[in-house]
């Protein structure tokens, strides 16, 4: 899973989070180690329990209280959890043909495209980003060379390179669903052309051509695709 990277000591943060891995039912493999284990488990049935028992923290709580539950402080930890294992879950289509990890200076390239910055002490972030630009999922900010950053124990860079296609999934409550099953292709910073193909083989080829972007598939399932481009979204089919 996603998991965190923590270096500092003495934080209450992270004695809260370790904690919280000693109560689990479950292991969250990889979450404090020093290497990543995206690649590991990729079974959706087990994404998906492990992203209960991280809401749930193993306590028995009534439906009727888990809202006003997972407001609090003491359920901060488990929401961390939950997040990046639904993230992992909604990468599954781009990990399973891209489970290639390289250790760079600072950080870890997944495949080709997709690149992870560990936390550091106090959440601090210091990475040398590979040549281009490289666009962070969660908030559209562009970043060139060295990445160095504060960002607290709640959350860790995730970076797309330029001009390429990340599949995400829709679907996180189903154990059964499809990489290609409405999938939304992202492409980031495009440039003229981009290639995009699956773990069970669906490829998608897209082009720009004169601020016009076309994409195709041989496939009957709804697919769609987001163009990100200097911090904006739009929609093209």
């Amino acid at each position: 899973m996603f998991g965190l990277w923590i270096a500092g000591e003495g934080s209450t943060d992270e004695a809260a989070l370790r904690e919280l891995l000693k109560k689990q039912m479950i292991p969250f493999e990889g979450f404090t180690d020093e290497q990543p284990a995206f690649v590991k488990g990729t079974d959706r049935e087990d994404f998906l329990r492990k992203a209960i028992a991280a809401v749930m923290q193993g306590l028995p709580l009534p439906m009727a209280d888990v809202a006003e539950y997972l407001s609090t402080p003491v359920a901060a930890p488990g929401n961390v959890l939950r997040k990046y294992v639904c993230l992992q879950l909604s990468l599954l289509p781009y990990l399973r043909v891209n489970s290639r990890i390289t250790w760079l200076e600072g950080c870890f390239l997944l495949g080709g495209d997709l690149l992870i910055a560990p936390l550091g002490e106090d959440g601090r972030v210091d990475a040398l980003l590979p040549d281009g630009v490289w666009t962070e999922l969660s908030t559209g900010e562009c970043f060139t060379g060295r990445l160095r950053r504060i960002r607290g124990l709640n959350a860790m860079p995730v970076l797309a390179r330029e001009n390429s296609v990340i599949p995400i999934g829709v679907d996180d409550r189903r154990t059964d669903a499809e990489d290609a099953d409405r999938v939304t292709l992202q492409w980031f910073q495009p440039g003229a052309e981009a290639r995009c193909v699956l773990s069970e083989g669906t490829e998608y080829r897209l082009t720009h051509r004169n601020g016009a972007f076309t994409g195709e598939s041989m496939t009957d399932k709804t697919w769609h695709l987001i163009v990100r481009q200097s911090g904006e979204e739009r929609l093209i089919r």
